[in-house]
């Protein structure tokens, strides 16, 4: 069948619904996942569409987190956040511009893997404001350049409860994605197919963001962590041998 102009089989496009529909799970529940979860199966079945379709999906998803959560909002992070990421935008859309499709891939599958080994490792540091504008500016980078912005937050804000975490980086999301599109744009990486399916994609985000309201106080943080980095980690070496092998 074809989707935004791109022939895809049915069990493709299953996989690549399923991914959304559970990153729209993690993403209620702990404040990021949405990329971990859906990137990945991207990579694998239309790596054309990234990193585009994947942030103009991310859009409507942190916008529905901002507004349902809104007054646990820590405007100082979100500030510090969004001051790192601004130089890490451009140089993320510098690394788009300067790769062809297959070496993005390879690099997408391999900040994958290095984010599930430095999260199921339990690497962790405290948090400080300079450490905040730095996981800023790595975030922008690699949330330009390959859609993954939320393992380097994650990976800070590690020992920190989802509930007040899953605002703020909602804000740091809504706020930052546009800036990256554009960046995007300008270098020629961002197209209108990208758009419309991200558009597409947003749908079992949203839907995966409702049904994990349910899920948000009965399945604890950690277990759900764990089943998205297994994902991700399988994901990750899926595109890798994607990459390498053609």
């Amino acid at each position: 069948m074809t989707v935004v102009g791109i022939e895809v089989g049915f069990g493709v496009l299953l996989l690549v619904v399923l991914a959304g529909w559970l990153g729209g799970v993690a993403q209620s529940s702990l404040g990021f996942g949405a990329a971990f979860a859906t990137v990945p199966a991207l990579a694998l079945a239309a790596p054309e569409l990234l990193p585009g379709s994947m942030l103009v999906a991310i859009i409507p998803l942190s916008l529905a987190m901002l507004v349902r959560e809104r007054a646990r909002v820590d405007l100082g992070a979100v500030t510090r956040l969004t001051l790192g990421r601004l130089p890490g935008i451009a140089s993320g859309a510098a690394v788009v511009a300067a790769l062809p499709t297959r070496g993005l891939v390879l690099v997408i599958a391999l900040l994958l893997l290095a984010a599930v080994a430095a999260s199921a490792g339990g690497w962790q540091v405290s948090v400080t404001g300079p450490r905040e504008l730095t996981a800023g500016y790595v975030s922008g980078l690699t949330g330009t350049a390959a859609a993954l912005g939320g393992p380097p937050l994650a990976l800070l804000y590690r020992g920190r409860h989802g509930a007040s975490m899953r605002p703020t980086l909602a804000a740091v999301w809504a706020v930052g994605t546009i800036p990256a599109l554009g960046s995007l744009a300008v270098v020629g990486e961002f197209t209108a197919q990208q758009t419309r399916a991200g558009l597409l994609l947003s749908i079992p985000l949203l839907v995966g963001l409702l049904g994990g309201a349910a899920l948000v106080d009965r399945v604890p943080d950690e277990r759900l962590r764990t089943g998205v980095l297994w994902w991700a980690g399988v994901g990750g070496l899926l595109a890798l041998a994607r990459a390498l092998l053609g």
